[in-house]
């Protein structure tokens, strides 16, 4: 009898370490993802800094209507990850709000300023 317990309590830890490994893996690769959910966000913040910093106010309005029209080229995809992702979207936030600010002041598209 004491032979069967020792060989079921080494398969108990056997399977608890196995889980344990199995969940360290799965969140190592969940990490993975949201690491690179953050920098596809970043660089798409980026590009669109880039791109509004080189408009016109006349063609930054464009943009601007266009993206509230919903006719931005796959920019709904984009939104639909950011509104899904809170890191993804605080990292996108970070870089693009004080520029599109800024451009929104200098542009007068900000009423009462």
């Amino acid at each position: 009898m004491n032979v069967f317990r020792i060989a079921s309590r080494s398969f108990v830890a056997i399977a608890a370490l196995c889980a344990a490994l199995g969940a360290a893996t799965l969140s190592s690769s969940a990490q993975v993802r949201q690491q690179m959910a953050i920098k596809v966000a970043t660089d798409a913040a980026n590009q669109f800094v880039t791109k509004i910093q080189g408009e016109s106010c006349s063609d930054f309005a464009a943009t601007m209507a266009q993206m509230k029209s919903g006719g931005g080229s796959g920019s709904s995809g984009m939104a639909s990850k950011l509104k899904s992702n809170a890191e993804a979207r605080t990292a996108f936030v970070n870089v693009v709000a004080a520029p599109l600010l800024n451009k929104m002041l200098d542009c007068g598209m900000l009423n009462g300023m």
